[in-house]
């Protein structure tokens, strides 16, 4: 049977007589078209952002007048830009330069042309600087060659702030904007009576009483309804009223006559688990299909082939694709391989087949993705710890690495410590492995620069020693031979001997002073060192004592530092690493622990405010019992907050 409601996809122009609750933002978008060559349409996952595109504002335009171009990143955004440019130019030689070739559309069609970014997120969370940087001067050269062409960015909310660095270039980037809103109560109702009459679907009377009760499921008391869960709603709804009435018997072209009964409609349950509850239902099905139909098939391997699908960030990644010519089978593209499980071809593309067929991936043009940002955030969900810990490691590297490319500054050693366990886990762009790589070597020239100063100090200190030997000797050799000097020579020779003692006490507190020095750079167990040295040199019992105090000292703050940079990797931990940072710091302060202090004080903040501000969105949206996760993460940072403590109250007592 089909199902009149689109589940997870996207309305296009062949819905428009079925898209319903958008016409305000439709009329909004449909103005601002003719007022700028740029505009910027975002809202939080789930609001329908593409719908509204290429199904509102497409209904608004005659035939002739829309001439849309999609572009989704794919491999590369610029690459996929000029493709689907070339592609629309069927056969006429195309120039090279973006204005140009948009102009030989404009001047073969005599329409003007809609260049549309969708999902412009994944540009920030799969794409580099570099090819960030050369989308900018692209939309930088069509926007200055005033063209019969418009430009639409959509993007999701929490990404809008990456799009800040682009003002610069373009200072109109942020002019012409519209915020696609999540649906309120009044709105969905709205969208229910029309979908309902639409679709043949009658309500038990009286009908706002079973309507309301459609609405109090949809939203479960909350303000805010996520468009993805409700569509999945809807669509589950009818399939199970359709089976209950007609079974698996097909009725024809039209949808036949359909009755949601308020017993039906209660038995069916809220809408908070109903898409978390199909994505394990299908996962499960899939799973004992192929073990059947494969013997040896690995356990959990079409949560791992799920799971390839999102990125580090919880979101959407799309993976490019062949068939091959004689069996169809699906082949991933040569980069995902390595996300993916070891499995025979026809295991895996049947794998992918049957999540395609259960609606949880979708095929288009030439990549496959998960259906929507919605399941990726709930696969993300069942992620391990140790694939949360590889993950985190992996943005903590590429966050170095995007530093690097501002500062040229390499990984220190203590930082390649701290991955090295992971790297080999990790999939990471050969940029950054050369990176580490350069860092590796930076860091081994740093150890033999430092290993070579230090053995010449020494040099010159036994240098120096074997020249007062000498000078010694040949006083005492002069003492016997002058005997009427005996006298002066006794007085010469103890001189001598006070001043060695001086030069070893000398040689002691520079000893003394690069062991300070070394410590208060991180390099602990080279202070160590130099403090074990420069006991041979020890001249008085106050020097003795303050060579043991240093390096009781220097060994426990060696310690306490340590534990204090393993404890940082992880959220959960970061109090735990500041009170080892500060105590590290009373025994024995300098500026690099303070550094450490300020920059973990930093990051609990930055933390602390990323989850409270995650939780106050999800919440909008009426996903408390996942926002009361993000919230007891926030607590494990700042345990006192009141606010905190407040969304807590909340949340538990809307669950």
């Amino acid at each position: 049977m089909r199902s009149p409601f689109k589940f997870l996809d996207a309305y296009t122009l062949e819905d428009k007589g079925q898209f319903f609750g958008r016409e305000t933002e439709t009329e909004e978008l449909y103005k601002m078209v003719f007022k700028t060559p740029l505009l910027l349409v975002y809202g939080l996952s789930g609001t329908g952002k593409t719908s509204l595109i290429q199904c509102g504002l497409a209904s608004c335009f005659e035939g002739p007048d829309w001439f849309p171009l999609f572009i989704r990143r794919q491999d590369n955004i610029n690459w996929s830009l000029r493709d689907v440019l070339k592609g629309e130019l069927h056969g006429i030689e195309a120039s090279d330069s973006l204005p140009e070739m948009v102009y030989q559309l404009y001047r073969h069609y005599l329409r003007p042309v809609f260049l549309i970014f969708d999902q412009l997120e994944e540009l920030f969370i799969l794409g580099s600087r570099e090819e960030q940087q050369q989308l900018l001067e692209g939309l930088k050269m069509l926007i200055g060659a005033d063209l019969p062409c418009t430009i639409i960015l959509a993007v999701r909310e929490e990404y809008l702030g990456r799009l800040y660095s682009f003002e610069k270039a373009i200072p109109s980037l942020f002019d012409f904007r519209l915020r696609v809103e999540p649906m309120n109560a009044a709105k969905v109702k709205t969208v229910l009576t029309s979908s309902f009459e639409q679709f043949n679907i009658a309500l038990e009377k009286p009908e706002e009483e079973s309507l309301q009760l459609i609405i109090d499921n949809i939203s479960a008391g909350k303000s805010g309804i996520q468009l993805p869960y409700f569509q999945a709603y809807l669509d589950m709804l009818y399939r199970e009223d359709y089976h209950r009435t007609y079974g698996e018997e097909e009725r024809g072209e039209k949808l036949p006559p359909l009755e949601f009964s308020r017993q039906e409609i209660k038995a069916f349950g809220s809408i908070e688990h109903v898409l978390e509850k199909f994505l394990h239902q299908q996962q499960a099905s899939i799973q004992q299909l192929l073990a059947r139909k494969y013997p040896g098939f690995p356990d959990g391997a079409v949560r791992e082939i799920l799971d390839a699908f999102v990125t580090e960030e919880g979101t959407k990644r799309p993976i490019g694709y062949c068939r091959r010519e004689e069996s169809k089978e699906v082949l991933p593209e040569e980069p995902a391989l390595s996300l993916l499980p070891p499995l025979a071809t026809a295991a895996l593309s049947d794998c992918v087949e049957l999540l395609e067929q259960s609606r949880l991936i979708r095929f288009s043009d030439n990549i496959m993705e998960l259906a929507h940002d919605s399941l990726a955030a709930l696969i993300d969900e069942q992620r391990t710890s140790e694939q949360r810990q590889l993950n985190e490691a992996k943005r903590r590297i590429q966050g170095n690495y995007l530093d690097y490319c501002q500062t040229g500054e390499f990984l220190s050693r203590k930082q390649l410590n701290a991955y090295e366990d992971y790297l080999p886990q990790l999939t990471l762009d050969k940029e950054i492995l050369q990176y580490i790589h350069d860092s590796q070597a930076h860091a081994d020239k740093l150890d033999a620069e430092e290993k070579a100063r230090q053995q010449r100090e020494l040099r010159l200190v036994q240098q120096k020693l074997e020249a007062e030997k000498r000078a010694a000797r040949r006083q005492r050799f002069f003492t016997l031979l002058t005997s009427l000097a005996a006298i002066v020579a006794l007085a010469f020779f103890i001189w001598a001997l006070y001043q060695r003692n001086e030069k070893e006490r000398a040689f002691f507190d520079i000893q003394l002073a690069n062991a300070v020095s070394l410590k208060t750079q991180g390099h602990y167990e080279n202070a160590i060192s130099l403090l074990q040295e420069a006991v041979l040199f020890i001249a008085t019992p106050e020097q003795k004592a303050q060579s043991d105090t240093l390096m009781g000292k220097f060994r426990r703050v060696a310690r306490l530092v340590s534990l204090a940079d393993t404890l940082a990797l992880e959220d959960s931990t970061l109090r735990l690493a500041l009170e080892k940072y500060q105590q590290a710091n009373d025994i024995s302060p300098d500026g690099l622990i303070q550094s450490k202090i300020t920059l973990t004080r930093d990051a609990i903040e930055q933390r602390f405010r990323d989850y409270m501000s995650r939780a106050a969105n999800i919440m909008d949206y009426g996903g408390c019992s996942h926002a009361l996760k993000l919230l007891r993460k926030a607590k494990q940072l700042k345990p006192d907050d009141e606010s905190l403590h407040k969304m807590i109250q909340r949340c538990e007592g809307s669950i």
